[in-house]
């Protein structure tokens, strides 16, 4: 079983303007991975998250999502059952943006902004941060050190970007994995266990002839984007791969 753990605010689910664009999202999420695996993927909310629990559940993978909501309006503690699962699980973790800044500060490495606006910039409508740059459409990763990860994706991958901010600083114990000038930190891993964090969204890929799109797209190209853009789903399918959960090439 895959464990998509979803890291958004409460407050989100409980606003009725939001919470059905939500719930739609980590639907469209749910069925991208049961479409790359035989294993069914089990969506949680990460306050129901436990060790214990994933144990119990047969959980062979889990997925952290990306969340739109500032890390501050968190309560104190709310995470602490999930660092535990990041530092603590031995089965394979693959952070997503918000995700991946999780796993950083689990590991004691900080994340904050990527950088004010200078003057004359304007920032990108969305996911708040008015005052900050964001890294915002689909953009090229420079792959730095090979990985099974990146299997077959060669040096340039492109995924999704739409985030403002970024872990500042690889963990002791992880390695660089993929960079971009603006934002470095894009793909980590830890040295030792099969723990990766991406800051690109590589669930909002776009296959040739895909009909639907992932409401993450739909909110960067309000007005359409008819490009394919697979190189997510390859990646995922390589971590799944990785986990057990998905076919062999």
């Amino acid at each position: 079983m895959i464990c998509y753990v979803d890291i958004e605010h409460e407050e989100v689910l409980n606003d009725p303007a939001r919470r059905d664009e939500h719930l739609a999202w980590a639907m469209d999420v749910q069925l991208r991975l049961e479409e790359l695996s035989p294993a069914p993927c089990l969506v949680q909310h990460y306050s129901r998250v436990t060790l214990e629990r994933l144990k119990a559940w047969g959980v062979r993978a889990v997925i952290i999502s990306g969340n739109a909501s500032d890390w501050e309006r968190y309560p104190a503690g709310a995470f602490d059952a999930l660092y535990e699962v990041i530092r603590e699980a031995d089965f394979p973790i693959l952070g997503i943006c918000g995700g991946h800044q999780l796993i950083a500060m689990a590991h004691g490495a900080p994340a904050g902004p990527i950088r004010l606006l200078s003057a004359g910039e304007e920032s990108e409508s969305g996911f708040g941060g008015a005052r900050y740059f964001k890294e915002w459409g689909f953009l090229p990763v420079d792959v730095l050190h090979p990985d099974p990860l990146f299997e077959g994706l060669g040096e340039h991958p492109v995924f999704l970007e739409i985030h403002y901010w970024e872990v500042k600083q690889v963990p002791a114990d992880f390695v660089l994995l993929a960079s971009r000038p603006t934002c470095p930190v894009q793909a980590m891993k830890h040295r030792e266990k099969p723990l990766y964090g991406v800051q690109f969204h590589p669930e909002a890929f776009i296959l040739p002839h895909q009909r639907y799109r992932s409401p993450l797209v739909r909110i960067v190209y309000p007005e359409g984007y008819d490009q394919a853009q697979p190189d997510g789903q390859v990646l995922l399918r390589n971590f799944l791969r990785m986990a057990g959960v998905a076919p062999s090439l």
